[in-house]
């Protein structure tokens, strides 16, 4: 059984820590440098758009504050205070910032800050994009375009984007459909047949308590009402269910107890685990569904263009001139494959 099968699920939210920890880096302007790496590659990518393409500058600009305008309208159903449009929220030395510049900003932010209400993390966007025109205006008088290390960093980051975007062509150029559905087979054959129960439990802190609810079972009580009655612990609110789960999901005395039942069965003797004294209640049994190819396919063309990668950086080595030495600059033994 999961370490914790008697706790209640917890509600997905964002970490208390990392929330307070980049909300200050907000405040702070220190966003500017949790953002820079992906400012450096999208500087570049704009700086050597792929051959024979003009970059469409003004029609990025305008799908872009298309789009962020309407972010503002879906939290408006919820806010009830926030207008259609793309208002004016500030400026810099003159220079505008509509608010969809700022709500550019927020959707480059990681996904739990993303959650937070807009009108919190409103302030605190429109603070960071001041101070990045402000960064920005300071390093366009600085005049560093010429400068070597400038020069240098420019450069490398531009041999990374063209490396990646061939890289990128060559893999997906191999990716095809019989490949996906190879790699598809391989999961179905590695996976097998998996035997699953659904069931639900009753946790009590005593064999006594667990006794008695097994008595209770047996006069006719219904297994999910008594659970609520019997069992402080946070699963007792929806009857003990645990849906459906596999022999290794569970710690080896609830799994045996479990799989041993039949479909409509109880145990009529408390399970003792790390955990407590369990009543088990099978509700079924099934053969765990296999997943469809669709719902897998993303990992799966994952897989296969690793593989892929690997293969061709393999041929590539053959096919160069390639020496290798050890730490000391010794010749590396070159070990014969059977």
């Amino acid at each position: 059984m999961n370490a914790n099968f008697s706790e209640q699920k917890p509600v997905k939210k964002a970490p208390v820590l990392l929330v307070a920890a980049t909300v200050l880096a907000l405040g702070a302007g220190g966003a500017f440098f949790l953002t820079a790496e992906k400012s450096v590659a999208k500087d570049i990518t704009e700086i050597a758009p792929s051959a024979g393409e003009e970059k469409p500058a003004k029609a990025d600009k305008k799908a872009k504050e298309k789009a962020a305008e309407a972010a503002p309208a879906a939290a408006a159903e919820e806010q009830g205070s926030i207008k259609m449009g793309n208002p004016v929220v500030g400026s810099v030395n003159g220079e505008e910032i509509k608010r969809s510049d700022v709500f550019a900003f927020i959707g480059s932010l990681p996904p739990q800050l993303q959650q937070m209400p807009v009108e919190q993390l409103f302030p605190m966007a429109l603070e960071q994009v001041i101070n990045n025109k402000l960064v920005v205006a300071k390093s366009a008088e600085a005049k560093l375009e010429s400068d070597p290390e400038v020069v240098k960093l420019v450069d490398e980051a531009k041999t990374q984007v063209v490396r990646n975007v061939y890289l990128d062509r060559q893999v997906t150029a191999k990716v095809n459909q019989k490949a996906l559905l190879k790699k598809y087979e391989e999961l179905l054959d590695e996976l097998g047949d998996v035997q699953e129960v659904k069931a639900r439990h009753i946790l009590v802190d005593s064999e006594e308590k667990a006794r008695e609810a097994i008595k209770k079972l047996g006069e006719g009580a219904d297994f999910a009402t008594l659970t609520k009655e019997v069992w402080p612990g946070a699963e007792q609110q929806n009857g003990g269910e645990l849906g459906y789960f596999a022999k290794t999901d569970m710690v080896p005395e609830f799994a045996e107890a479990a799989f041993a039942l039949d479909k409509d069965q109880y145990t009529k003797d408390p399970i003792k685990t790390q955990f407590g004294w369990h009543v088990i209640k099978v509700e079924d049994k099934r053969t765990r569904p296999q997943p469809e190819f669709e719902t897998v396919k993303p990992q799966l063309e994952q897989q296969v263009r690793q593989e892929i990668l690997a293969s061709m950086l393999e041929q590539w080595q053959k096919d160069a001139k390639v020496k290798k030495f050890d730490l000391n600059g010794d010749p590396v033994k070159e070990t014969k494959s059977n």
